[in-house]
């Protein structure tokens, strides 16, 4: 399989993903009670989903907390990047970077204070947007 098609299946599961997150309190919203615990019981196993460190929509949260559901956008965001560096990675030094400051506030939150969901989900997409720089070249290494 062609580097190209990998990414574009990729493509389409973090678009599926992210679909799926807001799906979740669409379902609750529309009354399909059903559909929607089933999907925030899929993504329990990914997220702690606290409500008070969740963002809402329709008066339902989204299927992950906020820090999740901004690291699972900033993926899909990066990943539509992507193309741009097509098979160009990026050190792990870089991620460390991106990745400190989600770092630095989950562990001061368990500490001395209460992070905002806002920070969370800054930090959560700094991160995710990072990512698919990363694992996808190591990902094509690895076909090869």
């Amino acid at each position: 399989m062609t580097p190209k098609k990998v990414y574009l299946i990729f493509l389409f599961l973090i678009i599926i993903w992210v679909s799926f997150i807001f799906l979740a309190p669409y379902l609750a919203f529309k009354g399909h009670k059903y559909s929607s615990d089933y999907l925030y019981r899929i993504f329990s196993f990914f997220c702690h989903q606290r409500p008070e460190r969740s963002f809402f929509i329709w008066g339902y949260k989204l299927g992950v907390c906020a820090r999740c559901a901004f690291l699972y956008m900033g993926v899909l965001a990066g990943m539509l990047l992507y193309p741009i560096r097509f098979g160009k990675g990026i050190s792990f030094k870089v991620v460390l970077i991106f990745g400190t400051p989600l770092i630095l506030d989950g562990v001061s939150q368990l500490f001395f204070r209460e992070s905002t969901n806002e920070i969370r989900a800054f930090t959560g997409f700094l991160l995710g947007i990072i990512l698919p720089f990363y694992i996808m070249p190591k990902f094509f290494e690895s076909l090869k």
